[in-house]
């Protein structure tokens, strides 16, 4: 655990090529001064959408300026030791510049519609309606263009059997088919006419004329005079086929890595050539093969069911129906059933093929692909994870929630992904609102559930642009957090952000994760909520859950050994198979050749016994039917689901690597969520702990062999050093832990190479705290003047006596104060400008000391300010306490509400954990000597949220107004600043082994 580098990925918006070289080059470097790892590099360009500040024919993604720009993004990198990921196209990634209308652009499925009585003939077909729903998606995701022609694939009548108001009222209604009265007539002429056999009296049919068409759909606008089609922006490529990745990677083949600088830096400092979600429209996905390739693998034509798949489970995030007329089959299930699960597996072939075409060129470019694979759409993202070389999922797509991130690394972990990044910090309610601890927050749930890169939202480009005021150009018009950068008071101090979630993270690539429990889950389209609702049960017994997919089953990777699935990786315990009620035929035989390899599989509940889409049924029932018919002793089947929980598991002896017992009889575990890796072959563990709930001390017992060495590391300092006291057990090593709530720690194991070396068994308790010294003895800090006494792990017991000499001053805690404040204002110029978005930075002592300290809106002269302050006073080291042994540390008794930073005598004390500041730093070795004034400086910021409430209405971002005002005029001013108390404690300081 050396040489830890910051690996955090940080957002750069810029919004296009019109901006400076010089400038982009300085945000560039602005992230190194704060030991961010890299950025991730895109043109946002306001989401493809005007208002057009400059000549995007000239200055879009692609063009000859972009270039310019790119490549001294590229050198800054370099020259900073970065690594950059390129977004693969503006705003989203998700196209490239290309000649409309040409292969490997995205496609779209559309109808047009007519109804006949029985008797009539067809006549001409129904021309294809353009128009659909999709105004939720208005303003920033890119309406298709109607424009070109549109391609004949299939005709169908059918009889209307009923037609019906949807529940909800409005104009949406459901047209109810009669499913034995459907008819393929695509290769008919227009004069069929409906069978005299299959004619109703009274009944109207339907002709339903589809179409396949270019959706015509941009990722980006353009304006001014194109003279090429480079200038002419960007278009969403084919997502459901090998075809539309490669219209990507051509055109950077061709018109990006052509120059031979920028292919040379890109080899030399990228890391991932990255999509973000995927943000598009149609009212129903298409490739121009669907056809062929849905009859090939679902043994049917799909002609006479496309009247079913315009459902709104088929379109974004499930967002409504695209038509305000939908059609279902008589007896069938409303959304399409089994058929239109058909068109999801077709379509989540198309998209794996889509995204191996990606990972392979990006690997022969030696870099990778990284997306944020299949959420959002009607495709399965537990099966998309896998191939996709840098898997990156979102904070806000996945709720902030740690069961809906399980959801994506499980099967990532399975797969050996050892990146998994988060797109972390996106919120709605306004920019600049984002505090650093509610930031971290965010980093500690991610690596709670296993992600291990950090992407932080985001960081806008920093220099001028037209139509913008300062604070500068903010993306989303001010509707999102959040806007990191040089621009925010709290930039100076994020070093420490930074390089905390860096060590973090390097914790979390080391090795292998180990998982407890595997539970099954099939979502097809995903949507974010949990999966398993007593989660929080299992945690309190201590286990660790994830969750994965049927195509993750049947994979090869899957394998059992000594009742263990993927040993080398995770290494899950059990599966579990807890209220699902689909499974594929390939998933319930993995089920079956686990169940024979002796791996534990409990079935909660109804075992799943209906196949997914229309395909093996009769695979399926029999699988099922074998695997709980008791012929398997490590199948547990609970019909009764409250039977099942650890105790169950426990009975079964499946029992947990991590248990944690809360001291206080009112508490549980149930919010303390642990991350264990494994270094195979090294005898290095390694767990990550979070306490999500109220501060409490646990007893935690740790399943490590005996010869293990327990270390804490400490993720805020880098500092690595041997726990002093702990219990061994038989079963591994328990540590006594406090933690407040959302505060995380990181303990190391490792196999001792020589003799164990001493610990404390017990201690009295005036021994308040217990650390391994440099030269590895172990030393107490005891907190009177009493008597105190340990129990040494070799069964010796020491006395520590009571201090003697009357003379000596007594263990002793001091406040500190009164304090000076110079409060440095980041505030807007007095008159707002678009030539410059530089601050009006003013420096303000506040003319009377500060006798107790309160948050900025309640001293005089600051109360709506945002900025940084800077707080100051002195204190007399304290007397000797036993002669020279003495410790002196610091403590905050207040809550940190944004950064803070302190210095004593000029020297940088290690960084403070602001989510237990109380717990104090050693700062003996910087205090002067005994009778002399040491001096202590404490910074604190802000958010930029007061001053940017304090010019609402005035402030402008490429001409735009802030879009929703009321996000800084509602909320009150936001309070920052030192609060609580600042103690200095002294220590009797005994060494005790």
């Amino acid at each position: 655990m050396n040489g830890l580098m910051s690996n955090q990925f940080d957002l750069t918006n810029k919004q296009d090529a019109s901006v400076p070289v010089s400038a982009v080059k300085a945000d560039i470097a602005a992230l190194a001064d704060i030991s961010a790892g890299g950025l991730e590099f895109l043109a946002f360009q306001n989401y493809g959408f005007p208002p057009f500040s400059t000549d995007w024919s000239v200055y879009g993604f692609g063009t000859p300026a972009f270039k310019e720009v790119l490549k001294g993004a590229l050198s800054a990198a370099a020259e900073n030791k970065l690594v950059l990921d390129i977004a693969i196209g503006p705003a989203t990634g998700s196209g490239v510049p290309a000649i409309p209308r040409t292969e490997g652009l995205a496609m779209e499925l559309v109808y047009g519609a007519k109804t006949i009585n029985a008797s009539d003939k067809i006549g001409s077909l129904p021309q294809p309606v353009l128009k659909f729903n999709h105004g939720f998606l208005n303003g920033w995701v890119h309406e298709p263009e109607d424009w070109g022609a549109s391609e004949l694939v299939a005709v169908v009548a059918a009889e209307v059997k009923e037609k019906r108001q949807r529940s909800g009222g409005g104009s949406n209604s459901m047209v109810v088919l009669n499913g034995a009265k459907v008819f393929d007539i695509t290769n008919v002429t227009q004069s069929w006419e409906v069978p005299a056999s299959a004619r109703t009296a009274g009944k109207q049919w339907v002709v339903m004329a589809f179409y396949q068409r270019y959706s015509n759909e941009r990722t980006s606008q353009t304006n001014g005079r194109p003279t090429s089609w480079v200038g002419n922006g960007s278009w969403v490529v084919d997502h459901f086929s090998a075809a539309g990745a490669k219209k990507a990677t051509d055109f950077w083949d061709h018109t990006m890595f052509d120059d031979k600088e920028i292919d040379r830096l890109t080899r030399q400092v990228g890391m991932y050539l990255w999509e973000d979600s995927m943000e598009m429209m149609t009212p129903l996905w298409w490739t121009r093969d669907f056809l062929s390739r849905f009859e090939t693998a679902r043994g049917y034509s799909a002609a006479k069911y496309l009247p079913v798949f315009f459902q709104a489970k088929n379109l974004w995030n499930g967002y409504g129906e695209p038509y305000d007329q939908s059609y279902m089959f008589d007896g069938q299930p409303a959304d399409g059933g089994k058929y239109a699960e058909d068109y999801r597996l077709t379509l989540n072939e198309g998209y794996q093929d889509f995204l191996r075409q990606y990972q392979k060129w990006a690997v022969a470019r030696g870099m990778e692909h990284s997306a944020q694979p299949a959420y959002n759409m009607p495709l399965d993202m537990s099966s998309a994870v896998p191939l996709v070389g840098g898997p990156e999922l979102e904070s806000m797509g996945f709720d902030e929630s740690i069961d809906s991130y399980r959801q994506f690394t499980g099967a990532a972990h399975l797969f050996n992904r050892n990146s998994i990044s988060t797109e972390i910090g996106a919120k709605r309610g306004g920019a600049y609102v984002q505090s650093v601890p509610s930031l971290l927050s965010l980093f500690r749930d991610s690596f709670a559930a296993g992600v291990n890169t950090l992407v932080i939202h985001g960081m806008p480009y920093e220099g001028p642009y037209p139509g913008t005021t300062w604070p500068g150009y903010t993306p989303f018009d001010y509707e999102f957090a959040d806007m990191w950068g040089p621009r925010q008071p709290a930039w100076r101090h994020l070093n420490d952000t930074m390089l905390y979630s860096a060590r973090n993270s390097e914790v979390l690539k080391t090795g292998v994760p180990r998982i407890d429990l595997a539970f099954y889950a099939w979502k097809h389209p995903w949507s974010s909520g949990a999966v398993f609702k007593g989660g929080d049960a299992l945690t309190a017994a201590g286990y660790t859950f994830e969750y994965l997919g049927p195509d993750n089953l049947a994979s090869t990777t899957a394998s059992v050994k000594d009742g263990v699935l993927a040993p080398d990786g995770p290494a899950y315990k059990a599966i579990v198979l807890y209220g699902q009620t689909k499974i594929t035929p390939a998933a319930s035989a993995a089920l079956l050749h686990f169940a024979a390899a002796g791996m534990p599989i409990f079935l909660v509940g109804l075992a799943p016994s209906t196949t997914i889409g229309s395909q093996g049924q009769a695979t399926v029932t029999a699988n099922m039917a074998a695997l709980v018919n008791g012929s398997f002793p490590s199948v547990t089947v609970l019909t009764d689901t409250a039977s099942f929980g650890a105790a169950k598991l426990q009975e079964k002896d499946i029992l947990p690597r991590v248990v944690a017992s809360p001291l206080e009889v009112a508490k549980d575990a149930s919010q303390l969520y642990t991350q264990w890796r494994s270094k195979p072959g090294s005898g290095l563990d390694l767990v990550y702990i979070l306490n999500r709930g109220a501060k409490t001390t646990f007893d935690i017992s740790f399943a490590v062999p005996e010869t293990a060495v327990p270390y804490i590391i400490d993720a805020w300092t880098g500092e690595q050093t041997r726990m002093a006291a702990y219990l061994r057990t038989r079963d591994g090593i328990t540590a006594r832990i406090s933690l407040a709530h959302q505060q995380s720690a990181v303990l190391a194991f490792r196999i001792a190479a020589a003799e164990l070396p001493l610990y404390i068994v017990s201690r009295s308790s005036n021994i308040a705290g217990l650390r391994v010294n440099q030269d590895g003895n172990i030393e107490g800090l005891i907190n009177d003047g009493n008597e105190a006494n340990v129990l040494l792990s070799d069964n010796r017991e020491i006395d520590i006596p009571a201090v003697s000499n009357t003379t000596l001053t007594a263990p002793s805690t001091t406040t500190l104060g009164p304090w000076t404040l110079t409060f440095e204002s980041y505030a807007a110029p007095a008159v707002l400008s678009t030539a410059s978005v530089s601050p009006n930075r003013t420096v303000t002592t506040i003319s009377s000391p500060l006798q107790s300290l309160v948050p900025w809106t309640k001293i005089p002269g600051i109360e709506r300010s945002s900025g940084v302050g800077t707080y100051r006073t002195t204190f007399k080291r304290p007397g000797r306490v036993d002669g020279n042994n003495t410790a002196v540390t610091i403590h905050f008794t207040g809550a940190v509400l944004n950064t803070i930073r302190v210095r004593v005598n000029g020297v940088l004390v290690p960084a403070i954990d602001i989510t237990a500041p109380d717990e104090g730093r050693d700062v003996t070795a910087l205090l002067k000597a005994e009778g002399g004034d040491n001096e202590i400086v404490v910074e604190t910021s802000s958010t930029l949220f007061n001053a940017v409430k304090a010019r609402v209405n005035d402030l402008r971002t490429i001409g735009n107004s802030i879009h929703y005002p009321e996000d800084y005029s509602g909320p009150t001013w936001k309070e920052f600043g030192l609060v609580g108390e600042v103690v200095v404690k002294t220590w009797r300081r005994v060494s005790l082994s």
